[in-house]
């Protein structure tokens, strides 16, 4: 059986990766402690100000419905950022696999038009979200 280690070059890429990632996990983890702590979250200025819901709107209480495993209740906070959330982590999963193999690489076309779909699939979201007919 074959064996497949990284190369030197690899193994620093990959370090830069978790240098990079584990301080954003820290400030998540340190987010859902706060907000499990004081119930307090962070405010949407958007909403504040048009009393619209924006794209973002829920995530926080979205996330805290998911680490209880209450799929309905983190549905009803963010539908769009929830359904989205395999793909994210799959793109993160390859994005990062790709780039501790081969370094910093030219973005393929799939990943740009899935990045449009996503805008506009966002945008759609967010008028609809605002209207009578959602019922999430």
């Amino acid at each position: 059986m074959k064996k497949h280690s990284l190369s030197a070059e690899q193994q620093q890429r990959l370090k830069s990766l978790i240098k990079k990632t584990l301080p954003i996990l820290a400030l998540l983890v340190g987010y859902y402690i706060f907000v499990r702590l004081t119930g307090l979250g962070i405010p949407c200025p958007f909403y504040s100000l048009t009393g619209k819901q924006c794209p973002g709107c829920g995530i926080s209480r979205m996330f805290m419905a998911l680490m209880r495993f209450d799929l309905a209740a983190a549905a009803s906070y963010n539908l769009f950022v929830l359904c989205l959330l395999p793909f994210g982590l799959f793109l993160f999963i390859y994005k990062s696999i790709v780039y501790i193999r081969k370094g910093a690489t030219k973005t393929p076309m799939w990943e740009n038009v899935f990045y449009i779909v996503v805008f506009v699939l966002c945008v759609i979201f967010t008028i609809w979200r605002n209207t009578p007919s959602y019922i999430f």
